[in-house]
């Protein structure tokens, strides 16, 4: 196959890499914006730092600059996204989130020992690191299935990143494409695999709808009644109307300014 045919298709796999990198962008922005997580699941996000952490690293060993540039732009957004959803989680998800990336770490700093203190040949750290990459790459496409039991159980894939399982399939697909190309079965094999999990997610997005939840509309008489009210102050004197939702609006400011976000369901 030719050079250029190979470098085109690594150059397409590089630019939907990020794009897939940067779909759950708006979700996370929006969060941030509304601070509470919703059906946002932040557990991808670490993988997705260790996975491109794994996989620059590879770059390194095999000097191959198609795979290093759509990787480091990944790692920074991992990184964004996962100290975004810390910051909006509850105590549980955000224990999950610290042992993830303690994980990540502690087998990256040993296989980069084990390569660097063991003096390893060319092929040896290739080796090293394509299985390394493989195996974290393995399980940030299989992060979501964290919730896949959660999709059948409720019947609702509101837990499942549409745009991200889309990316999915497309980068993996053109990945698995290059890695044949250049006779690199550590490219090829877990992006085959990632683009059949993809195919997976959304399947289940199809077959299960995201339910939006119900919100009850709001009571007119209650909201009449309620801006009718009037505070007694200062031993008589009287603040009805909008006065009364700044007095009540400046307590929480007074009394919870500086506190930690509430709990969020992810």
């Amino acid at each position: 196959m030719a050079v250029w045919w190979q470098t085109l298709v690594a150059a397409l796999g590089g630019v939907v890499g990020l794009i897939l990198f940067l779909s759950p962008g708006k979700a996370v922005l929006r969060a941030r914006s509304e601070r509470v997580l919703g059906d946002l699941n932040p557990l991808p996000f670490p993988a997705i730092a260790a996975n491109c952490a794994g996989w620059i690293a590879y770059s390194y060993v095999t000097s191959d600059v198609l795979v290093l540039w759509p990787n480091a732009a990944g790692f920074l957004l991992g990184m964004f996204y996962t100290m975004s959803a810390y910051g909006l989680a509850d105590t549980k998800t955000r224990d999950r989130q610290i042992a993830i990336m303690l994980l990540f770490s502690a087998v990256i700093i040993v296989v980069g020992s084990v390569g660097t203190l063991g003096h390893m040949s060319q092929h040896g750290l290739k080796t090293l690191w394509g299985f390394t990459s493989n195996a974290i790459l393995l399980i940030f496409y299989a992060s979501p299935l964290s919730t896949v039991l959660e999709v059948v159980r409720s019947r609702s894939s509101a837990t499942l990143n549409l745009p991200l399982s889309v990316m999915n399939v497309i980068n993996g697909t053109l990945w698995l494409v290059y890695g044949l190309a250049i006779s690199d079965l550590f490219i090829a094999v877990p992006n085959g695999v990632g683009a059949a999990l993809g195919i997976v997610y959304c399947a289940l997005l199809c077959v299960f709808p995201h339910k939006a939840a119900k919100r009850s509309p709001p009571n007119s008489d209650s909201n009449t009644t309620s801006s009718r009210r009037e505070l007694m102050v200062d031993g008589g004197a009287t603040v009805s109307g909008d006065h009364e939702l700044g007095l009540a609006a400046a307590a929480v400011d007074a009394d919870g300014a500086g506190g930690p976000a509430g709990a969020s369901r992810v």
